[in-house]
């Protein structure tokens, strides 16, 4: 990719809208969506904050292990916050560190159920 395409690319994600989201400044109780984005919705719910952290930072031999411990909870699917832990996933093709958020589901085939999530994953619910 040309460094005038990699610029025109940075530009435009500075100028597109973000809806609010909830991330680790978000209290415990705060009512939140799971939306991941436009193109690809749905969102991983795992089983533990540990797979979570692998899953990120590995590749697709490490997603094969992994998969089975997750749901795929729709788009839409409402939530509560429980915790957050800033700063502690390390995705593979991301510079930066993001945060995970704890959550429990409160909609949708798999309501009741815990789980972790990528906070930017996560969108606040009035």
């Amino acid at each position: 990719m040309s460094r005038a395409a990699v610029g025109a690319l940075v530009a435009l994600l500075l100028f597109v809208p973000v809806p609010a989201r909830a991330d680790c400044a978000g209290q415990p109780g705060t009512g939140v969506l799971l939306f991941s984005n436009r193109y690809d919705p749905d969102v991983l719910v795992w089983d533990s904050k540990q797979r979570l952290l692998d899953y990120q930072a590995g590749g697709w031999s490490v997603a094969r292990l992994l998969l089975p411990h997750a749901l795929l909870a729709r788009a839409g699917t409402k939530a509560v916050l429980q915790s957050c832990a800033p700063s502690i996933v390390h995705p593979k093709y991301q510079l930066a560190p993001a945060d995970a958020a704890g959550i429990k589901l409160t909609s949708g085939p798999y309501k009741g159920r815990y789980g972790w999530v990528m906070a930017v994953d996560l969108r606040l619910h009035r």
